[in-house]
């Protein structure tokens, strides 16, 4: 059960960074019905199951979440630091003395 919540974690921060938010919903409800399904299978009430999926589809949200976050902080960092790399050769070149 860890290994399929850390799977689940590490395909929604994957996700985050390149998918569209309806996509991924649509994918984590029909991930989050079958572990609810798995774990009704195994023995597992019907209210139980339906709180493991819907455990699931929670860190699956957050850790879609997590990925445009994540994915966003750094295209804004990679975007500042290459305008901040124009702007101090544009600025060595205005500090030359003229004369």
């Amino acid at each position: 059960m860890l290994i399929t919540i850390l799977v689940a974690a590490a395909i929604s921060i994957a996700a985050g960074a390149s998918i569209r938010a309806w996509a991924f919903a649509i994918f984590a409800f029909l991930v989050a019905i079958g572990f609810g399904s798995v774990a009704f299978a195994d023995g597992s009430s019907v209210i139980a199951a339906i709180l493991f999926g819907v455990a699931i589809l929670s860190l699956m949200e957050i850790g879609y979440l997590a990925g445009v976050f994540l994915s966003g902080f750094l295209r804004r960092s990679a975007r500042l630091r290459e305008n901040n790399s124009a702007a101090d050769s544009v600025a060595t070149t205005r500090e030359r003395p003229q004369g």
